[in-house]
């Protein structure tokens, strides 16, 4: 496992090991922030596209891990999800995050997220593409050729595909998707919280 992992360039080891790293600053900021009115109807909508957003997250990501699981750096995965977009984990990361932030009514935050994950994922997937170039050659090039990097095309896979599941790496899929549900129990505690730091007087309206 280990010389597998030496195989990968630092930002890609690196890449769940900064997230864990900026979590807890980000929750903090998700906790101690509001915007003014969030409590109207308006807000009350933002929830409601929000909790949506994470909701396809989750399937997106568990879409992807059909598809993916145990054939990663083994094939070239070109089907379901990876016709439509080189990296549909990222994208639907990406839409998970966006949820969250609007589930909390927090746009400012949601705009920052936004700008500090394309800005490191960008860096992520390029050095993949090398890794990937190096792996996979011309089939590879046209694969870059055929579909795009990040944001999906909007044309649906034309054909069913049958596929071998590994269970194991799909189970692994499976709980890092819950995280995503799991925060929407936290933001209506951290809604709770809003509240009472609005009694309190002690919050930073942003």
């Amino acid at each position: 496992m280990l010389k597998t992992m030496d195989k990968f360039p630092p930002i890609e080891r690196r890449r769940i090991l900064m997230t864990w790293l900026l979590a807890p600053a980000w929750l903090a900021l998700l906790v101690a922030t509001r915007a003014e009115g969030f409590e109207t109807l308006a807000y009350d909508v933002i929830e409601f596209l929000g909790i949506f957003l994470v909701i396809a997250a989750v399937l997106g990501r568990l879409w992807c891990a059909l598809y993916i699981s145990g054939r990663k750096n083994v094939e070239l995965c070109r089907n379901g999800p990876y016709s439509l977009s080189r990296n549909p984990l990222y994208f639907f990361s990406l839409i998970g995050l966006i949820g969250i932030c609007l589930a909390a009514q927090n746009l400012t935050l949601m705009i920052v997220s936004v700008a500090v994950f394309l800005a490191y994922y960008q860096q992520v997937m390029l050095s993949e593409e090398r890794r990937l170039l190096s792996l996979f050659g011309d089939e590879f090039r046209q694969y870059m050729a055929d579909v795009p990097r990040f944001f999906p095309r909007l044309d649906w896979p034309e054909k069913d595909d049958v596929i071998l599941v590994d269970t194991r790496a799909f189970t692994r899929s499976l709980t890092e998707a819950g995280w995503f549900l799991a925060v929407i129990i936290l933001i209506e505690a951290i809604e709770e919280m809003r509240q009472a730091m609005i009694i309190s007087g002690w919050h930073l309206p942003i």
